[in-house]
């Protein structure tokens, strides 16, 4: 079994920044100046890609538009605290079973499973404590 990481970063909407800011200030981390976001893939293969099937999977995973935000490291820094949100690794969602679907008809069928979370960065002199933290991903 072989598990590959690949991160895209992406600009939240400036509602979804504006509330999701508003939510850390309230939960008293007044410091946060800004939160950054990137969606993590965690992808699950049989076997070791072949160049050829990464290429495939890196095109399919990656911004069309912007492909120097899909990459193999994650691009948020570590000033302030980083949060992900996204599914238990014991349960395999309806998105996973779609993109395994997608990576065999491209021809890639050594992939079992790809789930997706979202990391937070959110920018503060300090890192926010264990229970505002819990509150943050809990709104």
């Amino acid at each position: 079994m072989t598990l590959i990481l690949r991160f895209r970063s992406y600009d939240l909407p400036p509602t979804t920044h504006a509330t999701l800011l508003a939510s850390a200030h309230s939960l008293g981390a007044e410091s946060v100046r800004h939160i950054g976001a990137e969606y993590c893939f965690y992808i699950e293969a049989s076997r070791d890609l072949r160049s050829d099937e990464l290429g495939i999977l890196e095109w399919l995973l990656a911004e069309t538009f912007e492909p120097q935000s899909f990459g193999t490291s994650s691009f948020l820094d570590a000033r302030g605290t980083i949060l992900e949100v996204g599914p238990r690794m014991t349960f395999t969602t309806a998105w996973s079973t779609n993109a395994v679907s997608i990576c065999n008809a491209c021809g890639i069928d050594a992939i079992t499973r790809i789930e997706r979370s979202r990391r937070y960065l959110l920018d503060t002199p300090r890192e926010m404590s264990e229970g505002a933290q819990t509150a943050f991903l809990a709104n």
